[in-house]
């Protein structure tokens, strides 16, 4: 008897539920603080069949808890909102003819938006009272792709762009997560953080392999 396949969507309420019983049993156990943060991101992809993609800007928001669980070391679990993705410029006519140069060539903008539902779960340590470095693993779940291209030659203000959007399917990516706190106030905090993704998002591709990488830059208010 076949089973019925596993689909990841059962893994982002394992881990949502999860989390909320995390949260229930430590603020009965430790000190426990609940935020909210948000911020910039930039985005793209490394690796195999990248050549030409560039970094592009975007951001995250989201909810986290802060438990203490000692004097210099702290749990924060989050649950990001995160848009990520690369960009791209393409040249239509030169595509057309097989990659040589044509007169009239026109030039187009690809921007590709890879939005994930993110869940850090970062453990945090205090260097002095002002400074935390972060580490810990990043789960994402693939929301929906957005691809805009937009024609860079209409210099008569016509916006030509066109969007298309296809599901994720809560396809999984997951990474390591590396970062400084900055404490400002006893309320407010910044927190830079490198991400750089582990699993191969080619792996139907035979041996060509790349990941996702971000750079973010997050406001941080504890209530």
């Amino acid at each position: 008897m076949d089973k019925k396949p596993w689909h990841p969507r059962k893994l982002v309420y394992s881990g949502v539920l999860l989390f909320v019983l995390l949260f229930q049993w430590n603020v009965s156990a430790q000190l426990t603080r609940v935020g909210i943060k948000g911020g910039p991101n930039y985005s793209s992809i490394v690796g195999d069949l990248t050549e030409g993609l560039k970094f592009r800007f975007s951001g995250h928001v989201g909810v986290f808890a802060e438990v203490d669980l000692s004097y210099t070391l702290k749990f924060q679990p989050e649950l990001l909102y995160s848009s990520q993705g690369f960009q791209f410029s393409t040249d239509l006519a030169s595509i057309e003819n097989g990659g040589g140069s044509v007169a009239g060539e026109n030039d187009f903008r690809n921007n590709v938006q890879l939005n994930y539902l993110t869940v850090p779960l970062i453990m945090k340590f205090a260097l002095n009272e002002k400074v935390d470095v972060e580490f810990g693993p990043q789960f994402g779940f693939l929301l929906n792709q957005v691809n805009i291209i937009k024609n860079l030659d209409e210099i008569d203000g016509t916006d030509l762009a066109r969007r298309t959007s296809i599901s994720g399917d809560f396809q999984l990516d997951y990474g390591a997560a590396l970062g400084l706190g900055f404490i400002l106030t006893q309320n407010i905090s910044i927190s830079p953080r490198a991400y750089i993704g582990l699993r191969n998002r080619l792996n139907a591709l035979g041996g060509a392999q790349n990941y996702n990488v971000a750079l973010q830059l997050s406001l941080n208010y504890l209530f």
